[in-house]
């Protein structure tokens, strides 16, 4: 029995559509430092878990990953963010407004995206800061300038978004 041809065109389409490009340049990554110690949580993204989410301000961090699964534990930094630098804002808050924004598919482009296509395998993870002396601004620079996740559009350092810019 004859093997049926694979449709290259129909193959190609679908991978170049689930394509997605990532930052990973270690050597930035080592370099990034603060002197504030970050003690991560995480939850799964839903409703459920809107509770779970503190009434501090801090930093916060959505990531895809396939956990738990068959395959070792993975994932993706997608966008990182701050809360109550310069407002009363806390994560809870501002989770709360991210629920509300991928249930009316409405807000940034990037971020709906974001919250759409990775609904089932979506994290968000967090850091607390009651100290308001900590420039949570200076923090978020830092971290975006390492990192450098793919839906953050806004607030990367200038050398940053121009290279980006001419690159994409």
């Amino acid at each position: 029995m004859a093997k049926s041809p694979v449709d290259l065109v129909s193959q190609t389409k679908w991978l170049k559509g689930e394509m997605q490009h990532f930052f990973l340049d270690f050597r930035r990554w080592r370099r990034f430092s603060t002197r504030y110690k970050l003690e991560w949580k995480k939850e799964r993204f839903g409703e459920a878990t809107r509770p779970s989410i503190p009434n501090e301000r801090g930093v916060y961090v959505f990531t895809a990953e396939l956990s738990p699964g068959k395959l070792p534990s993975h994932g993706y930094i997608l966008y990182m963010g701050i809360t109550g630098d310069v407002s009363n804002a806390t994560l809870r808050s501002r989770y709360t407004q991210y629920l509300r924004q991928h249930n009316t598919q409405r807000g940034r482009p990037a971020i709906t995206y974001m919250l759409s296509n990775w609904k089932d395998d979506l994290f968000f993870n967090f850091a607390t800061f009651s100290n308001k002396a900590v420039d949570l601004s200076k923090l978020e620079n830092a971290f975006l300038d390492a990192v450098n996740p793919p839906m953050n559009k806004r607030d990367l350092g200038a050398t940053i978004t121009n290279a980006k810019a001419a690159a994409f």
